[in-house]
């Protein structure tokens, strides 16, 4: 049988999850951080980021003060989204326009949509992040979240260089 090879920041990553899933907040934040800094691929890089800021507030005690003061509320929508709460996340993105006036709620609510199957929303949020910083066409190009937009003859456009 051969030897598995395995990937260094996956490896810290799994063990992050691990972490995260038994409420160990600092292990956590340790394990995603290792990731992070060993991940040679976007999407692990994105998703270890996406759940670092999720644990360290988590290890701050910060959820539920962030939650009802706003304190930051892209950091907690990012938290719902990764629960898997999705509509709350989405209603944290889109309260008072901030998908309209800050690209990272514009990019958080397309990716949300993408999860949903609302590929029209999708490319429309896309679309508006992508306006406001091209960058993100980059990141949701090789983001896992819209591989189903990148799939889809009709909804690809959103990444073809203009």
């Amino acid at each position: 049988m051969p030897k598995k090879v395995t990937e260094p920041s996956v490896d810290a990553y799994a063990q992050g999850l691990v972490a995260l899933q038994k409420k160990q907040w600092a292990q956590a934040v340790d394990l995603f951080t290792q990731s992070i800094a060993a991940a040679d691929r976007p999407e692990v890089k994105d998703r270890a980021r996406q759940l670092l800021a999720a644990a360290s507030q988590q290890l701050a005690g910060d959820g539920e003060k962030a939650k009802k003061s706003d304190d930051d509320p892209y950091l907690f929508a990012v938290y719902e989204k990764n629960r898997g709460h999705l509509a709350q996340a989405l209603e944290l993105c889109k309260k008072g326009g901030r998908d309209q006036k800050d690209e990272r709620f514009a990019y958080l609510a397309a990716s949300i949509h993408a999860m949903e199957g609302k590929l029209d929303e999708a490319v429309a949020a896309l679309g508006k992040a992508i306006e406001m910083n091209p960058k993100n066409k980059v990141h949701a190009f090789h983001d896992p979240d819209f591989a189903d937009l990148r799939r889809s003859r009709e909804h690809r456009s959103v990444f073809e260089l203009s």
